[in-house]
């Protein structure tokens, strides 16, 4: 299905959790509700789920090299800075700063749009995960199993043949 261009209002002092959600969004199952923050707090927390969504874990090391790979190159430094320090939670204008992102804290939760679709397809949680703040923004994190998975797969590259063999693997859970 083709993507149609949408624009709306947003209240300046809610882009970020707007730009939040709307990740959420287009990470959820189509005709499902995006998760949502119930704690009282603002915004998702945690990792987001989708029906039939397993955590990361060692034995995915494959399917993990294949999504960083596949990354674009703003997602795959955002990836890297998490690996890097895992389980430590980084506000969105400090990931923004760092990464040298002309949107700010907004453009963290856009550049997370299409992990997460990659991560749908391979029937796996978004490998970061967020968790609303008391001043209205968004902190991201790695969880330290997540992250060493993600630094490995930095550190070496899926051959080709891995890759094909992954894209295959990923196609037959799909049936």
């Amino acid at each position: 299905m083709a993507d149609k261009q949408v624009t709306v209002a947003v209240p300046e002092s809610r882009v970020a959790e707007f730009y939040a959600w709307f990740a959420a969004f287009l990470t959820a199952e189509p005709g499902s509700w995006p998760a949502s923050g119930r704690d009282g707090r603002r915004g998702p927390r945690g990792h987001r789920h989708h029906a039939g969504a397993e955590p990361w874990s060692a034995q995915d090391a494959d399917q993990a090299a294949w999504l960083y790979h596949e990354l674009a190159p703003q997602a795959r430094e955002l990836f890297d800075l998490l690996s890097a320090e895992p389980g430590k939670r980084l506000g969105g204008e400090e990931i923004a700063k760092r990464l040298a992102l002309d949107k700010g804290a907004h453009g963290v939760a856009g550049i997370l749009a299409w992990p997460g679709r990659y991560s749908r397809h391979l029937k796996r949680v978004l490998p970061i995960a967020t968790e609303g703040r008391p001043d209205g923004g968004t902190d991201y994190y790695m969880d330290p199993e997540v992250a060493a998975l993600f630094a490995a797969a930095r550190a070496g590259g899926p051959s080709d043949r891995g890759e094909d063999r992954q894209h295959r693997r990923a196609r037959r859970r799909e049936r």
